[in-house]
């Protein structure tokens, strides 16, 4: 361990530091309760698998214009993994860990926020050392715990997001610090509601019956056991309207027909055997792999699956969503990937429903047949 004391005007250590867990890691974890600026020089190693940077907003302190440099400065398909604590009240942590192609595992923390004058001008005391496995497994699943609370800090989140409030008085919180997030979507609450959820909890239960079986054709196609076509003919006799386990409309069959179903598979079966905590990483990355091969199932499709695979995760991407997106004048962050805007409205779904108690989905399995009914036509 190395102790890091920086006083004005001396070159400090931390900024190579910073520099140096950007450049190697293979993962790397970065969570700060304030953001006053950025350093856009920084540069993420091309082979980070895994990336969170979480930051805080107690009392007004994170800078708007910080945040949009981090905006400007991350490539699309990492636009997903800029975290906002916003369901935290108390989130306080500066540290970084991170992994290093070599099996290496480090942190960094102290009292250094990443803004400049915590490299150059401020007096900071921070801690770098190398950690074994266990202790970086144990900040790994913290960050996770963390993730859950937190959203993807966009335009909107920013647009509704104000600087230096002070609160005359603290709220009391839960004893895991829960808070108000500024972001919290007006979910549709229709007529008939309930009955429909009642509808898809045994769309759900129809579906775990089969989900074996389905994964394993995933399994079959994806190794090449049989062909895309193969997949597409025996696909209806495990998710069909019949069996009772699809949820949307038709025009499917007909555009999805083309499709590549081996590198969708491929994909299918990365998410599936994923760690929690990196599956929306996964997610995304497979999303905009299969943008680039041109997989046109990729959509309504493969977010059907994953909702039904993942029913607390995942939205299905359908025409009554877009509706309902729009109608809320929702946006993903500028010049996010296709995979990164998913995970975007994954997140603030998920949010807003552990906000809205009283709403009778109580999964994104459940919103979307909500959804279904209040938008379809």
């Amino acid at each position: 361990m190395k102790v890091l004391l920086h006083s004005p005007g001396l070159k400090s250590e931390i900024s190579d530091i910073y520099r140096k867990a950007f450049n190697n890691a293979i993962e790397l974890y970065v969570v700060t309760a304030y953001l006053t600026d950025w350093d856009s020089s920084l540069v993420i190693n091309e082979s980070c698998e895994s990336f969170r940077f979480i930051i805080g907003k107690d009392f007004g302190i994170t800078k708007k214009s910080a945040c949009s440099k981090v905006m400007d400065w991350l490539p699309p398909e990492r636009k997903s993994q800029f975290l906002v604590a916003d369901n935290i009240t108390g989130f306080h942590p500066k540290a970084i860990f991170w992994k290093e192609a070599n099996g290496m595992w480090f942190t960094l923390i102290g009292s250094s926020n990443l803004t400049k004058a915590a490299f150059e001008s401020n007096y900071e005391a921070n801690f770098h050392s190398e950690i074994d496995e266990e202790s970086y497994l144990e900040a790994k699943h913290w960050i996770g715990e963390i993730t859950e609370s937190s959203v993807v800090v966009s335009e909107d989140w920013l647009e509704q997001y104000v600087e230096g409030r002070v609160p005359v008085k603290k709220k009391v919180i839960n004893a895991k610090g829960k808070g108000e997030s500024i972001v919290s979507l007006i979910l549709p609450l229709p007529i008939g509601a309930k009955e429909k959820v009642k509808e898809r909890r045994k769309q759900i239960s129809i579906h775990e019956s089969v989900k074996s079986l389905l994964t394993e054709l995933f399994t079959q196609c994806a190794h090449g056991k049989i062909s895309s076509s193969d997949f597409y003919e025996r696909l209806p006799e495990l998710w069909s309207w019949d069996l009772g386990n699809r949820l949307q409309g038709k025009g499917w069959e007909r555009q999805g027909k083309a499709s590549d179903f081996k590198e969708l598979s491929i994909s299918y079966l990365k998410v599936v055997k994923a760690l929690d905590f990196e599956r929306d990483d996964v997610v995304a990355r497979e999303i905009d792999r299969l943008k680039m091969l041109k997989v046109s199932a990729r959509t309504a499709f493969f977010s059907e699956i994953l909702c039904l695979t993942f029913p607390d995760k995942y939205p299905v991407l359908n025409k009554p969503i877009w509706a309902y997106l729009e109608d809320i004048k929702f946006r993903a962050p500028k010049k996010s990937s296709q995979g990164a805007a998913y995970i975007d409205l994954a997140k603030k779904l998920r949010l807003s429903l552990k906000e809205n108690i009283s709403h009778p989905a109580k999964n994104l399995a459940e919103l979307d047949t909500v959804i279904w009914l209040a938008y379809h036509q």
